[in-house]
């Protein structure tokens, strides 16, 4: 088996031009027409398993090639397994090599293989130094194919050839300065897989999440944050282009599970390593915020009035809300527009593949174990987002020792212990701040909702650790949680609501709503108020009954 690491951008015709008139790229160039005919099952047995199974034609050859995801692996490294055959049609005793052997070897699943889907393009592409390392770059231009309907491809491709991972990121990152690259997360396999099925791009929630029992705390950490960076992925292309607000707040979801994500595994993932990322995940969050808050508005506040008959007092309030909301969606497309949208997937990618916090947790006079080698301090620094802080000449303090090897030991513990112990402490912060949300200040339940958040998403991330009568129990408990978590939600979007209107000369939506408005709003609030402020005290209620299930 190889291991494929590989970047992937989408382009349009004057950047692909730009790239190949690179004088490191123009030197070494070769093109070469690609034909690939996809397989799969008819309910697309092998694409529900993030599987790849393809003959491509290279000239007069033929390849077979079967991809799949490596257990805990980012989507940009992957299992590549290929072997010569003599024509388009696939070999199917050599897939007992692959990790889908006993799936492969069922009759029933041999006979249902069949073409799925095509690929037709001509490969630019030539070998590239960047210092140590050596990168693959390939610019593919053509179409996906799939019966009747198509679809056209114009990509970059970075493949690590050899050398350091870390020169792959150098690379582009340099190449995304000059040319404000675009990351494109779906293979072809999965573009063919949609064009195939008809089915269309939508607001992507948190995927499914499949934590090992056996896995480590940091292999666990890993596989969390790459989750969160696949729904980010999955939402930013809508966010850009589409109106449904729910790209945008999806997108948000994912920043926010990724900040609560450090803060989870910070017992195991040293603050000072992570810290850099987590500023970089909250300014983009940011920047997403205030169209956020604009569509709560009009969804929770301003569309239920008009319904209920008061649109003609409010029509200047809609008028500004809508120059206000294009320009809120403005500032979150071009926030997840290259090239800043692309340099911090890039220093996210860069950091986990780097794991920076193992160096730092291991003391000078300490050797890293062979399953976890720590990372040399010109990796370290190199793969530091700016504003971080590097890691610097180890220090002779015996107290900073002991806490490096007990973070490492956590590292290295498993995941089911470090699970238990994280959920008391977030469940028992909940009950600290104690009592029915009714009977809480303003104050208090933000705290409430703050700790009630971070509670469901570290809660979300490790249910899959649990099987039988406890993955039912997850499941009470987590609906529990997500009734709290959306009740204490509504009040915070009505205080927010609250304040867009209430800024006075100067705010938002000074001079768009009048007194008799302004009453109405009021109104609206303290009637709604009471009835959910009556809602998340039944869920309090309901979450307080709720077995734990770790």
């Amino acid at each position: 088996m190889a291991i494929e690491t590989e970047l992937r951008f989408q382009l349009d015709a004057a950047r692909a031009r730009a790239i190949l008139a690179d004088p490191r790229v123009a030197a070494g160039l070769r093109r070469q027409p690609l034909s690939s005919i996809y397989f799969d099952t008819p309910d697309f047995a092998l694409a529900a398993r993030r599987a790849g199974l393809r003959v491509r034609r290279v000239g007069r050859r033929w390849v077979q090639t079967f991809k799949c995801e490596l257990p805990d692996g980012p989507e940009h490294r992957r299992g590549e397994w290929e072997w010569p055959v003599a024509s388009a049609q696939l070999d199917l005793d050599v897939l007992a090599e692959t990790p889908l052997a006993d799936w492969f070897a069922k009759p029933r699943n041999r006979e249902a293989l069949a073409p799925a889907f095509e690929t037709r393009f001509t490969r630019a592409s030539a070998l590239v130094d960047h210092g140590e390392t050596s990168i693959e770059l390939a610019i593919d231009r053509g179409n996906v194919i799939a019966g009747e309907r198509s679809e056209p491809i114009l990509e970059l491709e970075l493949e690590l050839k050899g050398g350091p991972v870390d020169g792959l990121y150098a690379f582009a990152l340099d190449l995304n300065r000059a040319h404000a690259l675009m990351p494109e997360p779906r293979s072809k396999a999965a573009r063919g897989f949609m064009l195939s099925t008809g089915a269309k791009r939508a607001p992507m929630r948190a995927p499914k999440l499949q934590l090992e029992g056996e896995a480590t705390a940091e292999q666990a950490f890993v596989s969390v944050m790459l989750n969160c960076l696949a729904q980010l992925q999955g939402n930013a292309a809508g966010a850009r282009v589409g109106d449904d607000p729910e790209y945008v707040h999806q997108a948000r979801v994912a920043l926010r599970r990724m900040r609560s994500t450090l803060v989870t595994f910070r017992r195991a993932i040293p603050r000072s390593c992570s810290d850099a990322i987590s500023i970089e995940a909250r300014r983009l969050a940011s920047a997403l915020g205030a169209a956020r808050d604009l569509d709560v508005f009009e969804e929770g506040t301003l569309a239920p009035l008009a319904a209920a008959g008061h649109a003609t007092r409010l029509a200047a309030a809609f008028e500004r809300l809508a120059t206000l909301r294009q320009q809120a969606r403005q500032q979150a497309a071009e926030a997840l527009s290259a090239p800043g949208y692309t340099v911090f997937v890039l220093h996210l990618l860069r950091w986990i593949d780097s794991a920076p916090w193992r160096a730092a947790s291991v003391p000078a006079s300490a050797s890293a174990p062979a399953s976890a080698p720590a990372a040399t301090a010109a990796t370290a620094a190199a793969a530091t987002p700016p504003g971080a802080v590097k890691p610097g000449p180890a220090k002779a303090d015996p107290g900073r020792a002991a806490g490096d090897r007990t973070e490492l030991r956590r590292q290295k513990a498993g995941i089911r212990r470090f699970a238990a112990g994280t959920l008391d402490r977030r469940h028992r912060a909940v009950i600290a701040i104690g009592g029915k949300p009714s009977g809480l200040d303003a104050e208090a339940r933000h705290e409430l909702r703050i700790a009630v958040k971070k509670l469901r998403y570290a809660a979300e991330s490790f249910a899959s650790l649990q099987g039988g009568k406890s993955e039912k129990a997850a499941g009470t408990y987590l609906a529990a949680m997500a009734w709290l978590q959306q009740s204490l939600g509504i009040l915070n979007d009505m205080a927010t609501g609250e304040a867009l209107v209430a800024g006075g000369k100067g705010g938002p939506f000074d001079g768009a709503i009048d007194d008799a408005g302004l009453a109405l709003l009021s109104g609206w609030r303290l009637g709604l108020c009471a009835a959910v402020l009556d809602d998340a005290d039944r869920a309090w209620n309901r979450f307080r009954e709720a077995d734990r299930f770790w």
